[in-house]
């Protein structure tokens, strides 16, 4: 069966825009920081740590530290 892609055509155009941060106490990455603690307190580098093995990886330094790897 032939299968040909279907195109896509944008209605719209992105207009240029400017964001403005007005709060001194905003974070670039405050979005990952509660994620992060609830993975956490839930144990989730444990799980990751009993879990996950990475067995003959391509680059050696791939199977260490899985858990710090997901969290990076």
């Amino acid at each position: 069966m032939d299968r040909e892609a279907l195109s896509v055509r944008l209605l719209h155009r992105w207009s240029r825009a400017a964001a403005r941060f007005d709060d001194e106490n905003l974070v670039s990455c405050a979005g990952l920081v509660p994620v992060m603690a609830l993975a956490e307190q839930a144990g989730l580098s444990d799980l990751v740590s009993d879990a996950v093995k990475i067995t003959d990886p391509p680059i050696a330094s791939t199977g260490v530290n899985p858990a710090g790897k997901i969290a990076s």
